[in-house]
């Protein structure tokens, strides 16, 4: 567009907003370091066949069991829940 606004003879910038100052380097390279990634959490045998056990019968926790399990196997309610969202994913 500006460079047809040069050629019918007006004024560069006429009646346009100006232009963004141009990036200088790569587009990547002022972007803040990505946070580090959590380590996978590995869980006990007898951790993972409690909770295989409680799959069988159980395909969903509510809210107050899934607590109540993670406090049986000394983990947190996300990682019981987490647990639980991928095995469903596998049984399918």
């Amino acid at each position: 567009m500006y460079k047809l606004i040069a050629l019918i003879g007006l004024p560069l910038g006429a009646g346009l907003p100006p232009l963004p100052p141009r990036r200088i380097g790569h587009p990547y390279q002022n972007r803040t370091p990505p946070k580090r990634k959590k380590p996978r959490t590995s869980f006990t045998r007898m951790q993972i066949c409690e909770l295989e056990k409680r799959f069988h019968k159980q395909k969903y926790l509510a809210s107050a069991e899934r607590a109540t399990l993670a406090k049986s196997l000394k983990m947190t309610d996300a990682q019981v829940k987490t647990w639980f969202q991928n095995r469903r994913t596998k049984w399918r």
